[in-house]
């Protein structure tokens, strides 16, 4: 297949001014250009951020097949360093010619963050190796990390038989409670504590298990196999029923020896990243989006967008449903008249954690905004009891969430289509990856679906709570891609009085054993990552909502995927 030349970012459209508050940045980089078919691979090419040095990559640029002459370079503030892309509406630019040749196949480099570091052994891996705290303040090596008072941890637990299993929790009070369902050759899981103790069954009664579990501190992945012999690794479950393996079809026992390899992996994952347990399916690419660079406290990245507010809601007649699509060069905001008199918005997101990578944008939204989304869930919605569990497989209601929520669409009015659009500029994404595509749009990406999820609006009233979980689910075997949840943008739409913060208990910090809470503040947003620059699930990304203790929550979730939607 031939690719032409692209940028690490999961997505382009027409320019939008980026720039970084780290003065630090040494090189542009990440330029890709179309190599010879013998060669089918993208090629990253780091270069000086001279004058002199630009002007070669623009002559580079211009010297590719297809590239465009009138070309105007955009920079795009990223991990490490800034990105040039020729943006135009000429053919052959980034938008038109690059972007809509990038396969879904072709493993694109999420950036070039210089905390990934090759493994031995596995193929040219590079893991994601966390910095020393210090480099969180700036300051030389020194500093420890504090320990935290929350020992909660993500659990994984692998079903390593064709059979279609249950995931129950084992209170020793007779039956189990219900967590999740594994279908042979897949995980489930849940966030957990250490002694807490579960089994894979049939049914709920733990003397019928075929595997049984018991969570300890430092080992997130846990795995039934009833076929393979016992060596002692942290994770193995204690089995009820042995199993000889001849007895698996040849497809079963590859299958088999894919989680085998995958369990020494992590184990060589772990002492690679000083105790990081890896979470995925080896195999996965790093994430295809942007991610921002979150290098110390306080850092800041800046975004123009022409995504402009809407100051005064419009009459409910003049906001009919709508068909979200690309826009023309020159062509208008929808109701002009009700938004903000400027041209463009600047969007501040401010680094508040490096470890999970955690971003505040204030007045992300505007106040007629975040009324607007209020007014659906009594116009047109209506709540239901929150769920845990993915939107693949959520689970019993029970006390872990006593929210209310429902889901909002981005084609049910202008004003959520803003949202979306303006978050598209955020991740530097193109808008038409949130949104069903026509078929000239990305034509090679292997689907027409979304990334992105509808709006969850959740509400919560005095004492409601969302106990510590984790966002993102398990990849499956039989997905080459494996697709997850793996940015959220928090919206919150009123101020608490008290209370209903979302807080990190898991924040790597040198400061405090507590968890970083995050106030809950009309129109502000909060940008978080749950894939680390490896492709890693990262289990630092747990995080709660607290009780609200006076007034009421109302705030919206929107969870975009990588690389496509499950």
């Amino acid at each position: 297949m031939k690719f032409t030349r692209a940028l690490y970012v999961f997505g382009f459209r027409k320019p939008h001014k980026t720039k970084s508050s780290n003065q630090n940045q040494s090189c542009i980089h990440t330029l890709f250009h179309q190599r010879p078919p013998q060669m089918n691979k993208f090629l990253c090419l780091p270069i000086l951020a001279t004058a002199s040095n630009l002007a070669f990559a623009l002559f580079f640029l211009r010297s590719t097949p297809g590239a465009s002459a009138q070309g105007i370079p955009a920079q795009h503030e990223g991990v490490g360093g800034v990105s040039v892309c020729m943006n135009t509406l000429e053919e052959g630019s980034c938008q038109s010619d690059a972007a809509r040749n990038i396969s879904i196949e072709e493993a694109i480099l999420a950036s070039d963050d210089p905390n990934l570091k090759e493994m031995p052994d596995h193929n040219g891996f590079k893991a994601y190796v966390r910095p020393d705290i210090s480099a969180f303040y700036q300051e030389k090596p020194g500093r420890k990390p504090s320990a935290h008072r929350f020992n909660g941890q993500a659990g994984k637990f692998i079903n390593m038989t064709p059979e279609r299993f249950n995931l129950y929790w084992d209170s020793g009070r007779g039956h189990g409670h219900f967590t999740g369902s594994a279908n042979g050759w897949e995980a489930t899981g849940t966030a957990t504590f250490p002694t807490h103790k579960f089994f894979y069954g049939k049914t709920p009664d733990p003397n019928q298990a075929l595997c049984s579990f018991e969570v300890k501190e430092g080992t997130s992945v846990y795995f039934c196999d009833p076929y393979g012999d016992d060596h002692g690794e942290p994770g193995r479950a204690s089995v009820q029923e042995r199993r000889n393996l001849n007895d698996l079809s040849s497809r079963d026992r590859d299958f088999w020896r894919k989680h085998k390899y995958n369990i020494e992996f992590g184990e060589d994952y772990k002492a690679f990243t000083n105790g990081v347990e890896w979470l995925g399916m080896y195999g996965r690419d790093p994430p295809r989006h942007k991610i921002w660079a979150a290098d110390y406290f306080g850092q800041e990245h800046h975004v123009t967008t022409k995504e402009t507010q809407f100051i005064e809601q419009p009459p409910w007649d003049e906001l009919p449903s709508i068909t979200p699509a690309a826009r023309k060069e020159d062509e208008e905001v929808p109701l002009k008249q009700y938004r903000s008199p400027e041209s463009t918005m600047n969007i501040t997101l401010k680094a508040v954690s490096c470890a999970p990578r955690i971003f505040e944008m204030r007045n992300f939204i505007s106040h007629a905004e975040a009324d607007h989304i209020l007014m659906l869930s009594n116009r047109t919605h209506e709540l239901h009891r929150s769920s845990t569990g993915d939107s693949k497989q959520p689970s019993e209601h029970d006390n872990t969430r006593t929210s209310e929520n429902t889901w909002v669409y981005r084609h049910e009015t202008p004003i959520i289509d803003a949202a979306y659009r303006r978050v598209a500029d955020v991740l530097q994404v193109d808008e038409a990856l949130l949104r069903q595509r026509q078929n000239d749009e990305w034509p090679d990406f292997g689907t027409k679906s979304t990334i992105a999820e509808p709006l969850q609006l959740v509400h919560y009233f005095p004492g409601q709570e969302y106990t510590s979980h984790h966002d993102f689910g398990y990849d499956r075997m039989s997905s080459v891609h494996q697709p997850s949840r793996s940015i959220n943008v928090l919206l919150y739409l009123n101020d608490v009085e008290e209370g209903g913060e979302t807080s990190f208990p898991r924040w790597f910090n040198a400061e405090t054993t507590g968890g970083l809470d995050v106030k809950p503040e009309k129109g502000k947003a909060v940008l978080f990552y749950m894939l680390l620059p490896d492709g890693n699930s990262d289990d630092l990304s747990q995080h709660a909502a607290l009780p609200v203790i006076k007034g009421e929550k109302w705030m919206s979730n929107l969870w975009i995927w990588d690389p496509y939607k499950d």
